[in-house]
């Protein structure tokens, strides 16, 4: 009676474990992390450097929807675009020596701006992309069709997290995917 004892124990172990989803081999779990839809625009630093406003407008099935974009950190002199925070590493009470502090510029950094659309599509959007100066005009009207792509923030073996499309701005001013 006790040899049969001693081998059901590491069955039903077994049992236990397929019953859960998990198998021996499998070290990979799915977390609760998401990552969030929408559409990121690199453009050029030269190009820019002279924007003051950027919009991205995407439409699919009839809809619309219209984001303005920041391309450019805001000094501590600018005011944060409203929706886009300001990411900064100092801190209001640390003493700052000379030597620490980054060169003064003219010009922000440039970085990569991401419009969240909780709802976009896996399927083909039309993307229209306005670029504007200082005193308003256009310095670059371009569109473009683009089909967003599920991201997998946990890898894939787990379920997707939103579709994300990626544009760039080359130096001649095409809109192009990647």
């Amino acid at each position: 009676m006790r040899h049969h004892v001693g081998w059901a124990i590491p069955l039903v172990a077994l049992a236990l474990l397929t019953a859960c989803g998990v198998s021996l081999g499998d070290t990979h779990s799915c977390t609760l992390m998401d990552s969030p839809a929408g559409i990121g625009v690199e453009v050029t630093p030269e190009l820019a450097s002279r924007v003051v406003e950027a919009t991205l407008i995407v439409c699919w099935d009839g809809t619309c929807q219209k984001r303005t974009l920041q391309l450019r950190r805001t000094s501590s002199a600018e005011p944060a675009a409203p929706g886009n925070p300001v990411m900064t590493t100092e801190s209001a009470t640390a003493a700052e020596s000379p030597a620490a502090r980054p060169p003064k510029t003219s010009e922000p950094p440039i970085w990569p701006a991401f419009a969240v659309m909780d709802d976009l599509p896996g399927k083909p959007v039309h993307v229209t992309l306005v670029l504007e100066d200082q005193r308003g005009a256009t310095v670059l009207d371009r569109r473009i069709s683009t089909t967003p792509q599920p991201t997998y923030p946990n890898g894939r073996n787990c379920s997707p997290g939103g579709h994300q499309a990626s544009l760039t701005v080359t130096e001649e001013g095409a809109l192009i995917s990647r």
